[in-house]
């Protein structure tokens, strides 16, 4: 165990060392992209990040930007050589804080701004202490550092999702922000899903994603579910690394018939398609996301009719909105779904693949992005 533990912080380590000159050119600018680093060493589908950032490298070095690449919180280079700083992390404070002048700064937003997070993560644990009486501080999304010259500082800020995320920046900065749609990873034939779902998927619910169990709503679908014996819930994702949540939650997860916790689940995978096969809806009350990419997945491969918050940063105009953060409005917007006809779910889960599979697709999310960028380094936003 204790090389096991080893060897896993060595090739941590590994993976987040800069990566200099991805593409080995000779251009005379130069890029400093501040993010993650091991989409550069390995593939996955784990994340739509290792394409965003991957996205990124590509565009800089099309407009003619050697490309370094560091981890967010990773050892920082000397930034005298850089014409561009583009991400986010310490690399921004160090930047700002540095007596430099003139790099271009474009600072990237895979969520909502830190102030608007925190305090709707913190306000959704204490709602559950003050309902449970107990403290699922692990099951939010708090994050530590505020990194605020990234969001006050910079030349242009690209906010990933729809503008409910972009106008969560607006609050606290006056420069340019531009919303940028989440891209999402496609591997299952919806259509194929679509048109062989039988009809009693309508009962039937998937809630999938990643952590922060309390912040992504898994607590309110649960308490839902539980009194309702003639609906189904489905749930995907690492719940057994969230202890104190899968504990007191135990008998809901593990024993309800109606709820089948599957844990995590490759996105290619048999087992994936399964699931989306039997559902009909995605429910997803997050109360913080940035486009929501595990809520496209599931429309974008499965087809299915999401049922979810604003704050979820997606709008497909066929969602059907969870209007608060509680199991009231939770079974509102259930009950609601269940008034649908057969032919007015399918018509729905069509609209909403449709509009997903041409608005969040790939091509569509680096075409973007290579504007969003090329417009703020013009500086004609």
């Amino acid at each position: 165990m204790i090389f096991k533990n080893i060897v896993r912080e060595l090739y941590k380590k590994y993976c987040n060392q800069k990566v200099s000159n991805v593409f080995g050119t000779k251009h005379k600018q130069r890029v400093l992209i501040s993010y993650i680093t091991l989409p550069f060493r390995r593939k996955s589908l784990s994340h739509t990040n290792f394409y965003e950032v991957i996205s990124a490298a590509k565009i800089f070095n099309e407009l003619g930007y050697v490309v370094d690449v560091i981890h967010y919180q990773g050892r920082i280079p000397k930034l005298e050589k850089y014409h561009v700083i583009y991400g986010f992390g310490d690399v921004f404070k160090e930047y700002f804080e540095s007596g430099l002048y003139g790099k271009r700064t474009i600072y990237y937003g895979a969520g909502m701004h830190v102030c608007h997070q925190n305090t709707a993560t913190l306000k959704r644990v204490s709602d559950v202490f003050k309902e449970k009486g107990v403290w699922l501080t692990k099951s939010a999304r708090y994050v530590d550092k505020a990194w605020t010259h990234q969001t006050m500082l910079v030349d242009g800020i690209i906010s990933l999702g729809n503008e409910e995320c972009a106008n969560t920046y607006r609050k606290h900065y006056a420069g340019p922000v531009i919303s940028l749609p989440a891209p999402f990873f496609k591997t299952i034939d919806a259509y194929d899903l679509l048109n062989n779902r039988d009809e009693g998927a309508r009962k039937r619910y998937l809630w999938f994603g990643s952590g922060g169990l309390v912040h992504k709503g898994l607590d309110l679908c649960l308490d839902f579910f539980k009194n309702r014996p003639d609906l189904t819930l489905h749930i995907c994702g690492n719940i057994e690394s969230e202890k104190d949540f899968s504990s007191f939650y135990s008998y809901e997860l593990y024993q309800l018939p109606n709820v089948f916790t599957h844990g995590f689940v490759k996105i290619d995978s048999l087992e994936f398609r399964d699931i989306l096969n039997l559902c009909s809806f995605i429910i997803y009350p997050s109360c913080s996301e940035g486009g929501s990419p595990s809520v496209l997945t599931c429309i974008g491969n499965g087809a299915l009719v999401p049922v979810i918050t604003k704050d979820t940063s997606i709008s497909t105009g066929n969602e059907i909105v969870i209007e608060d953060l509680n199991v009231n409005a939770i079974e509102k917007s259930i009950n609601y779904s269940q008034t649908l006809t057969y032919a007015e779910v399918l018509e729905l889960q069509e609209k909403n693949l449709s509009y997903v599979l041409n608005k969040h697709n790939q091509a569509v999310y680096f075409d973007k992005l290579s504007i969003s960028i090329r417009s703020l380094l013009s500086g004609k936003v």
